[in-house]
């Protein structure tokens, strides 16, 4: 397991380390949106297409899933050989987006780069 920083962080943020902003992530969102908020495994390994392996998928799943930003339909540990149908927690990733704007919006105590 890779040891991560415990750079400081505002608590509001704190979910978003979990959303990762890698590519796998943001295309499994992305893909459960364009899709009415809801995809089968099978399906969203579809969507994302050849260059994604599903046990890729599935991992980037369960770590969303850690986090709160989607949901599977089927308790972790009955998974196994069962299809899981995921929904994307729309209200809980743009709580946390609107957080992370708030938090580096530039405030009037900030130095201007015009000024």
């Amino acid at each position: 397991m890779p040891a991560y920083s415990d750079a400081p962080l505002p608590v509001e943020l704190d979910a978003l380390v979990g959303m990762g902003m890698n590519r796998v992530k943001l295309a499994i969102a992305v893909a459960l949106a364009a899709h009415g908020g809801c995809l089968s495994t099978p399906e969203l390994v579809a969507a994302l297409g050849e260059g994604v392996a599903g046990t890729t998928i599935a991992r980037n799943l369960n770590e969303l899933e850690d986090h709160g930003y989607v949901t599977g339909d089927v308790p972790r540990d009955d998974r196994r050989r069962r299809r899981t149908h995921w929904t994307l927690n729309h209200s809980k990733l743009h709580a946390d987006l609107r957080a992370l704007i708030q938090a580096t919006a530039p405030t009037a105590e900030s130095p201007s780069a015009f000024g």
